[in-house]
């Protein structure tokens, strides 16, 4: 397969670390999604279809369904973690990143809980005891960044670090007590100014990465599970209690599974979510990942309402949803069966229609999750560490594969956001939409309150050309309506192109396009 080295931490290295990711069982928790969902397709309202364009996608501007959430988010700060890297403040603010989550897949005991608290005896109480010089670096540049910090309190304190094949792992917490009066001391350095620290720099914090794989809760540690993910919500609680004025909200487990391991883990899960529901502790967020067998755009939103499902079951209604870790590897290693072993040869097409499909897949998942997942955060914007003994696995593929390039030029991921944010900025509220879903073609409409401007965001994972005709209704358009379309593709560039002006016919428009392989499109009509 073809892969971007910022996606092989969990991908290229299957053999050795799939099971760490996918066999987590927070005898606690599971997710996934209602084995009733799977393969189900939309089922078009009759319309009347026009042989211009295909097939017909219908937009009803006059439909509202909210704002049209972007979902921005990457794993990983602006601040580089291998030498020799860029900063990208200034490519997050352009690209528009939101949120950003770290500090995983950094160099063991450096920028963990284990680096920032080496000596395990020491007091906790004490600044003295603490080296928050690394990850005060990551703080500042995504703040620098305006990026909202989801900070992970993985893993055990004490220079417990270790790899796992290729993925950064530690210890689970062995004195629940200690691990929590130093999560507690770090959120106060970086929200309340204690030794020499921040003011309201962290907003969400997240339990330890993955906990029965590379967090070290399995085996006969799966027990302990449970309990140390309650004593992460009371530590929250109690922080948030004793600071009124900066509130932090949890984030937790981290499940890495697929639509695939569902049936599997939905009893687990059912189970877990009563004992915590049954602790009296709050869940702002409950969190998840997508690796595994199914992670196509439909089995990840399938999945996710699943979840959804369990929790409002559970009576975690207020609870939300957020995929903190995902992207797009699985599926196009899958779809596209791109061989490894090609990388190092392959052409500066073949890089760029392979960075095209990333973008396409991103936009597809941020589409489906709309109105179910509120926050998502993309593996990722800067380069992660490999072990010294092995180093990144594949070669580097010319920076189109990745968020940025090694001179901090946008990708096709950043390009991709920052569609999205110019899309919001134009057209804010989403609407509804009907099409033929096969699974390949992903599409979301988008208005404003006049309806005098209507979107439509096309993603299309197939490799064929899809032709089709775009039917908008309820807008307020005129005879003279424009139609613009913006391509991101093969090209990696963002412009508007003009298309043939709509025909419109009363509060209908319609025009024809046709949306190349792995490729998204947004088209915006107006006048």
């Amino acid at each position: 397969m073809l892969v971007a080295p910022t996606e092989l931490g969990y991908l290229v290295a299957s053999m050795s670390v799939w099971p760490t990711r996918r066999t987590f069982a927070l005898s606690l928790l599971a997710a996934g999604v209602g084995a009733a969902c799977r393969g189900k397709k939309s089922d078009p309202t009759p319309t009347e279809r026009l042989q211009v364009g295909g097939e017909t996608v219908q937009i009803d501007a006059g439909r509202p369904l909210g704002p049209l959430d972007r979902l921005s988010g990457v794993h990983g700060s602006p601040a580089p973690i291998v030498d020799g890297e860029p900063e990208l403040v200034a490519g997050f603010r352009d690209a528009g990143i939101e949120r950003a989550r770290f500090p995983q897949d950094c160099l063991p005991n450096t920028l963990t809980l284990a680096g920032v608290f080496p000596d395990e005896r020491a007091d906790p109480d004490a600044p003295a005891s603490y080296r928050f010089e690394g990850i005060d670096r990551h703080v500042r540049a995504a703040r620098a960044a305006g990026a909202r910090i989801l900070w992970q309190s993985s893993y055990d304190v004490g220079s417990s670090d270790r790899w796992v094949g290729l993925n950064l792992g530690g210890r689970a917490p062995e004195d629940l007590e200690r691990w929590s009066r130093v999560v507690t001391r770090c959120l106060q350095h970086f929200n309340n100014g204690w030794a020499g620290g921040f003011e309201g720099a962290v907003k969400d914090v997240e339990f330890v990465n993955e906990p029965d794989g590379l967090g070290g809760f399995s085996g006969p540690h799966r027990q302990r599970l449970l309990p140390a993910f309650l004593r992460f919500l009371e530590t929250i609680e109690r922080y948030n209690q004793a600071h009124p004025g900066t509130q932090v909200r949890a984030v937790g487990p981290g499940i890495p599974l697929s639509y695939a391991e569902w049936p599997e883990w939905e009893p687990r899960f059912e189970t877990a979510m009563r004992e915590i529901t049954a602790s009296g502790r709050r869940l702002p967020v409950f969190s998840f990942h997508t690796y595994g067998d199914d992670v196509s755009p439909r089995a990840n939103a399938d999945l996710a309402r699943a979840i959804r499902a369990q929790l409002d079951k559970a009576g975690l209604k207020d609870s939300e949803l957020w995929n903190t870790e995902w992207l797009a590897g699985d599926f196009l290693r899958k779809h596209l069966q791109l061989d490894v072993a090609r990388a190092a040869s392959a052409s500066d097409e073949e890089q760029r229609r392979y960075a095209s499909a990333m973008a396409a897949y991103a936009i597809a998942c941020k589409l489906r999750w709309q109105g179910v997942v509120s926050g998502s955060y993309y593996y990722r914007a800067n380069r992660r560490a490999f072990p010294p003994d092995q180093g990144p696995p594949l070669p580097e593929l010319a920076g189109h594969g990745r968020f940025f390039s090694k001179e901090g030029k946008p990708g096709a991921l950043a390009l991709g956001e920052r569609l999205l944010k110019q899309l919001v900025e134009t057209t804010p509220e989403l609407c509804g939409a009907t099409w033929q879903d096969d699974g390949l073609l992903t599409v979301a409409g988008a208005t404003t309150k006049s309806r005098k401007q209507t979107s439509v965001i096309l993603s299309n994972l197939g490799t064929q050309a899809r032709p089709l005709t775009l039917e908008l209704r309820g807008v307020t358009v005129g005879a003279t309506a424009s139609a613009r379309a913006m391509r991101l593709d093969e090209r990696v560039e963002l412009a508007f192109a003009a298309l043939d002006a709509p025909s419109v016919k009363r509060d209908t428009a319609r025009v024809a396009l046709t949306v190349a392989p792995l490729s998204s499109v947004w088209v915006l009509i107006e006048g």
